[in-house]
């Protein structure tokens, strides 16, 4: 999670549901600690220690593992079924495919699979088309796939692609954060994407282990950290966060790290990346989800992402994705539609 902690938005959203199924939520959750931070119109973030707590109650109230947010309830204990029919597997690619079926089987995302393209891999978690279900029962599905798989072959999974299948919130700066990744919304599915190596990982966990994360549950899937562990994935954080029409130099990044530039550069050589690189995937990730938005022009895109002049943000796009951007967004329009 962030290191301020977990988003209040994602606990309001699931404290709500449950007033609205008649529980007396406050009650449940008296401690004067705890109910003021949720509930303050300045608070943004609580801490993972409250997020645990408040997690736990919710699940008591609601008798529900996604807090009746869901295509249909999912029993207390289902998530430990799940895990340990994973935990025997061989692999990774083994536990993924028995995470979607089980997935599909238990939770009411009857339409969930595994993906394997190439040097590609992308896990699905989609229900029925005339199924609701609630931003927040997909968001805590999609932490899930990715938190857990990693913890059981003890290797951070970081993600290539991210996918929600619903507009983009007013808070969804929050998602890096949390998966690291800015997603794209208004998919056809949500999905999580990396690269399919990790496929090969052996599941190095063992029973006595899960036991013990199941007893600890909600606490390490929410301290968890996949990502931002690395120099790269610390710089890409720090130009995310940052004004876009005017990106940082590595100079200014290096010194939002405490370390001086040349040591940056070095760690990045390391990890097989440089500086230029993150900076051009991230420009790349922010264009892509734009055109599939379309909610700006094209020269409106090219002036938000710092560009001299909307020619020079074309032949970067053309470049990074391999066709122009009115040709991108057309195709993706019609891929939408169909």
């Amino acid at each position: 999670m962030s290191t301020n902690g977990v988003a209040v938005q994602f606990l309001r959203a699931a404290i709500a549901s449950t007033e609205t199924a008649g529980i007396d939520v406050r009650r449940a959750l008296r401690d004067p600690s705890l109910w003021p931070a949720l509930t303050r119109p300045n608070a943004s973030h609580v801490s993972c220690e409250q997020t645990i707590r408040v997690m736990r109650v919710l699940w008591r109230l609601t008798g529900d593992e996604l807090l009746r947010l869901g295509p249909r309830p999912v029993p207390p204990g289902t998530f430990r079924m799940i895990s340990l029919g994973l935990i025997h597997a061989p692999d990774l690619r083994t536990a993924l495919g028995r995470l979607v079926e089980f997935a599909s089987i238990t939770t009411g995302y009857t339409r969930s699979r595994l993906v394997v393209d190439g040097s590609g891999c992308r896990i699905e978690i989609a229900a029925e088309p005339a199924v609701e279900v609630r931003p927040l029962a997909t968001e805590i599905m999609l932490a899930l796939v990715h938190r857990f798989p990693a913890w059981l072959v003890a290797q951070r999974i970081p993600i290539s692609g991210l996918e929600l299948p619903f507009p983009e919130p007013h808070y969804s700066a929050e998602y890096a954060p949390i998966f690291g990744r800015t997603p794209s919304f208004d998919a056809p599915v949500a999905s999580i994407s990396f690269d399919a190596r990790h496929l090969a990982a052996p599941v190095v966990r063992e029973e006595r282990e899960l036991l013990h994360y199941l007893r600890r549950s909600p606490t390490d899937l929410i301290h968890q950290r996949d990502y931002g562990t690395t120099t790269a994935d610390r710089v890409r954080n720090v130009l995310e966060r940052g004004d876009m029409s005017n990106w940082a130099r590595a100079d200014d990044v290096a010194a939002r790290l405490s370390i001086s530039a040349q040591h940056m550069r070095r760690l990045l050589r390391q990890e097989g990346t440089t500086f230029h690189e993150i900076r051009e995937e991230l420009l790349r990730d922010i264009a892509v989800a734009s055109l599939q938005r379309g909610r700006e022009s094209i020269d409106e895109i090219s002036h938000r992402l710092g560009f001299s002049e909307p020619s020079a943000f074309r032949r970067a796009f053309t470049r990074w994705v391999g066709s122009p951007p009115g040709e991108y967004r057309d195709r993706h329009a019609l891929t939408v539609r169909g």
